[in-house]
Formats: C-alpha cells, structure tokens, sequence
C-alpha cells in the first residue's frame, strides 16, 4: 500500500496528540487488512468493519484517534469458512493466531476467543518486517476478528448458551488451577459431547486447553442460522439474575446482509450498509459526537515490546532513540 509521507507525521486530531510511531502501526495494520480483504475478495467472503473501526470509519473517516487496532467482523458461515482456507490462502508470512492456529507457538499469540491475522516473526526478518510494514517494529501486528453468532430467540436458551461458554472458556483459561483442585472433569462433563471429534490429549495441559477453547467457539457457533438476531457471543457474560434475565439486547442479522466501501485513511474499509443501525445499537443516537475513551487493553498496544526493542538497539550499538532509529529508516530505505 501507498502512504503520503506526512501520513506517518505526528499529527493532532479533535484534540488528540497521534504520534508518529501510532502511524507506522496503523499503516501496519492497514497492511494487515488488505491481506484480509484480498482473501475475502477472492473466495466470496464478507467483512465487516466492527466496533471502534466502524465509528472510525464513519466518523473519522479512519481510525478514532485514540484507538490503536482494527477489528472487523464476519457472519459465523463466511468467519468458519475464512478459519478453514486461511492456512492455505494466506499469503506467506501471514497467519492465523489463537485457537485456530496451526501450533502451539501459535495459539498462544492470541488469548483470546476470537480469530487473528498476524505477521509471523518466523517468516519475517526484523529488516523485512520494517520494510513491508513502514518502519514499525514491533512483530505480531495483526487485526482481530470477530465472528456474529445467531442468538436464539428464547431467554432461557439465551442464558445456558452464554453460560456454557463462559463455562469452557473458564475452564480453558484456568485449566491448571481446576486439574489441581479436582473439578476439572465435572466443570467440563456437560460439554464432553462438544470435544468428541476433536484430537488432543488429555494428559497435555496446553493441548487439553486449546480442545476446549474449541469447545467453547464450537457452542458459540451452535445456534448458525437459527433466529433473526446476532451478537459476539463469546464476548458476552452469563447475567447474574436468570429470574429476571429478559434476553440480551441483539443486533439484527439482516444489518449485517451488505456492505459498502467507506474511505479509511489512505484506502476504504467495508462496513455495513446499515451502518447507522449497528452503531446506534453499540454506542447509542449520539454517536457522530466524540468522547474519549480508554481502549480495553494497554494503550498503545506496543508499550509492552518497547524496553525490549530499545535493548536489542544497545545490544547493537544503537543509541538513539526508537522514533528517531524509525524514522531514519523509514527515509533511508525510501519508505512512504
């Protein structure tokens, strides 16, 4: 992809200070997207852009400028379809993370439920990776997605849905601390049914763990097609009062059944055609408006590889400051 140089500026938007070094991850990220969006393009599957990308996308035009990831969406159909080929289509260096993940290494790259693209450090050198993702240096830069789930339509069904879920996802989280306490085997016993096709062995903590994270997505999954209303199920929490559970509050399947290119940044991102409707139902009618707020996860997502980056820096006999090594080499290796 073609960025301006002054694209990867430190820049203030409404009011917020975007510095240089959250450009490069976002130019990294939209790299990342294109992946996706080819891949899609090319086997007849629909993403969607989800949660802050899609306010991003509709009220900035890109991303709001204190979010530091891209999330996207898929209706469960095309999101196992993409899960299932992106092994194989994916082009080289680019992989699956998390419990769909082709090994170990690899499902722990991502602790969370749903799926993710990452550049894979295995593949790219540091020089490569810097070059192909416009002198951002941080490994692993990837995009999340997030699968919409058919919630069925009755309340009761609603609550064990949501809490057997949460039940394998615990159980999978925590899988160590329920084996030494002895309830590991009662606490998955009601699920047992979910794990029969599937090959682990039970004696390996890790393998055992990912079986019923797969466990987990499979129940998710467990309603396709049935109902005119979806959610990300694996994201919701068993309510605390079953008595006086109504149901959740659902989006419409049918906002999900189109989409429309909108511009981001330097290129377009496809999101709803009812977009208007998705983010009334996330962020409320007042949406256009924008309010700060926390991400939920450290911002920016990269603080955490800082220190190690500046170390491997000395340890090369490098003494200036990260931003400053970035952009030096973003202008000597002719980067925009």
């Amino acid at each position: 992809m073609i960025f301006p140089q002054e694209f990867f500026n430190e820049e203030i938007r409404d009011g917020f200070t975007v510095p240089e070094m959250m450009k490069r991850a976002w130019a990294a990220e939209l790299e990342v997207l294109d992946v996706i969006r080819n891949l899609c393009i090319d086997n007849g599957l629909i993403y969607f852009a989800y949660c802050g990308s899609l306010l991003g996308a509709i009220r900035h035009h890109g991303f709001i400028p204190w979010d530091d990831d891209i999330d996207i969406a898929m209706l469960r159909s095309d999101y196992d379809r993409f899960m299932q080929i992106a092994d194989e289509e994916l082009p080289e260096g680019f992989v699956i993370s998390g419990i769909y993940g082709s090994e170990p290494r690899l499902w722990k790259a991502n602790g969370e439920p749903q799926g993710r693209v990452i550049a894979d450090e295995t593949v790219f050198t540091l020089p490569r990776y810097m070059n192909y993702f416009h002198a951002f240096p941080y490994m692993r830069i990837g995009v999340d997605i997030f699968p919409l789930d058919n919630v069925p339509s009755d309340p009761d069904r609603q609550y064990d849905l949501i809490q057997g879920v949460n039940e394998l996802q615990t159980a999978g989280r925590y899988l160590d601390v329920y084996r030494k306490d002895g309830t590991l085997n009662s606490r998955i016993k009601p699920y047992k049914y979910l794990l029969d096709d599937i090959t682990y062995d039970i004696n390996n903590d890790e393998e055992y763990a990912h079986a019923i994270w797969l466990a987990s997505d499979r129940l998710a999954a467990s309603c396709c097609g049935e109902g005119d209303s979806v959610s990300d199920i694996l994201y919701l929490r068993t309510p605390s009062d079953r008595r006086g559970f109504n149901g959740f509050n659902s989006m419409k399947a049918e906002w999900f059944s189109e989409g429309t290119e909108k511009e981001f940044e330097c290129t377009t991102i496809n999101v709803p055609v009812q977009y208007d409707d998705v983010l009334k139902w996330e962020f409320g009618d007042d949406y256009m408006t924008p309010v700060r707020f926390a991400a939920d996860h450290t911002y920016p997502f990269y603080a955490t590889q800082e220190k190690a980056f500046v170390e491997l820096l000395h340890e090369s006999g490098v003494d200036t400051p990260v931003d400053e090594f970035c952009r030096n080499w973003h202008k000597l290796n002719g980067l925009s």
